[in-house]
């Protein structure tokens, strides 16, 4: 089975991932029945750490390659992270790092920040243009954009940023979300 089988199977056990941005958040997330964990808050010299106890945890670890402070955002970044750190894959705003990714046999989630009509159809063609394994859709509160954004590409969508509440999951769920990506620790546990 491919690593993104894996995911996708493991997004519909479930479909919450942890999004972690302090240590309490990162412990939390460790015991929490998420199987995906998004880290949002790393150094260079705790990333290997985290990664490690994720893994030993049996969990999917993605790593926020322009979160992690002290690491470029750049192929040398992705080369570093694949080679050193051994996540399962990276979450990245900057499309050109997807193609260098893919090749090193990491996952990849392109972050979309949705504020627009014109951003839409930016992410749209960056989506097509570099073909990340998944993306995540910012702010993830925006029910109605997922839909019109799966009419135009094949990509799996995570609904992340804002999210707050059960019944917000669910309608994000219902409108062809694969997953709901949230840092609030009380949401992981359902």
């Amino acid at each position: 089975m491919s690593s993104l089988y894996r995911i996708l199977d493991q997004l519909e056990a479930h479909p919450i991932i942890a999004a972690v941005r302090d240590e309490k958040g990162f412990e939390a997330a460790l015991t929490s029945p998420s199987a995906i964990i998004f880290v949002l808050d790393a150094t260079l010299s705790n990333v290997k750490e985290r990664v490690r106890r994720i893994h030993d945890c049996g969990k999917t670890c993605f790593i926020h390659i322009e979160m992690v402070a002290g690491l470029g955002k750049d192929q040398a970044a992705v080369e570093f992270l694949h080679a050193e750190v051994q996540p399962d894959g990276i979450l990245t705003t900057k499309p050109n790092l997807i193609p260098v990714a893919k090749h090193l046999g990491m996952l990849t989630v392109q972050r979309l920040f949705i504020l627009d009509s014109l951003s839409i159809q930016t992410g749209v063609k960056m989506v097509q243009g570099h073909h990340p394994d998944l993306m995540e859709i910012m702010p993830g509160i925006i029910p109605k954009v997922i839909p019109e954004i799966k009419k135009q590409c094949q990509t799996p969508v995570i609904a992340g940023g804002m999210v707050s509440t059960k019944e917000e999951i669910i309608e994000l769920l219902k409108v062809g979300a694969v997953a709901v990506s949230t840092s609030r620790e009380q949401l992981w546990q359902l």
